[in-house]
């Protein structure tokens, strides 16, 4: 009897332990992962991530170094346009002047010439001051001096200064300059000196925009009367 329990209880273990394993499973299916959030969030190791954002700092340096320095050099050139047009400025100055003196000179062997010419026996010496006279006259052209001939033309008080008037009856003649008694100059578009110069004056009826200290004083000689100098001057 006891032998016939124990092979019953073998039997009975035996039907358990087939039991359990018919009904053990097994999860074989593969796992997957999120790439997309495995790809958008890469993860480094603390060495290389120290290492990139050394790199990006060095990089953001760089820039602005970079911008820094395009300033520098724009500000440098700034300053040496402004530095060659303020030299250039003063040079023209600086030439203008010098010309104006040497003006002086001119006229100085203007009235020798026309001291010579009146005077018996000064022919030698006269031609010496006429080819001295006419050789400046040569570097004051290479230069780029031009004298201005004004006679027959109209009265500019950019350009001429009148120093007497002269009435006419013919009013097509008003304001006509007759004679020049110094010569003006230009150097380019720059008045060295006004002409100065006697002026034809309309003796009819005064123009509207006469002023009063304009018109020749009552018994006087009109001829002193003198009519305005120039406007504008470039100094």
């Amino acid at each position: 009897m006891e032998s016939i329990m124990k092979e019953h209880g073998r039997s009975g273990d035996t039907r358990d332990e087939s039991q359990d394993k018919a009904f053990s499973v097994i999860d074989r299916r593969p796992v997957f992962q999120d790439e997309t959030s495995a790809a958008s969030e890469p993860r480094y190791p603390s060495v290389v991530e120290e290492l990139k954002a050394r790199t990006e700092e060095a990089e953001r340096r760089a820039r602005e170094i970079s911008a820094a320095y395009r300033r520098i050099e724009e500000e440098r050139e700034a300053f040496r346009v402004r530095l060659a047009r303020d030299l250039e400025r003063r040079v023209e100055i600086a030439r203008v002047e010098m010309m104006r003196k040497v003006l002086g000179v001119l006229d100085d062997l203007d009235r020798a010439i026309a001291v010579g010419a009146g005077s018996p026996g000064a022919g030698g010496l006269l031609s010496g001051v006429t080819l001295i006279r006419d050789h400046l006259l040569q570097i004051l052209a290479s230069e780029g001096v031009q004298g201005l001939d004004l006679v027959g033309q109209r009265f500019d008080p950019a350009v001429a200064e009148a120093v007497s008037v002269q009435e006419t009856d013919d009013p097509a003649r008003d304001t006509l300059i007759l004679e020049e008694s110094g010569r003006g100059y230009m150097l380019g578009a720059t008045l060295l000196r006004p002409a100065r110069v006697r002026v034809a004056r309309y003796s009819g009826a005064a123009s509207p925009d006469q002023h009063p200290e304009d018109a020749a004083p009552a018994g006087g000689d009109s001829r002193d009367a003198a009519l305005p100098g120039p406007r504008s001057r470039l100094e």
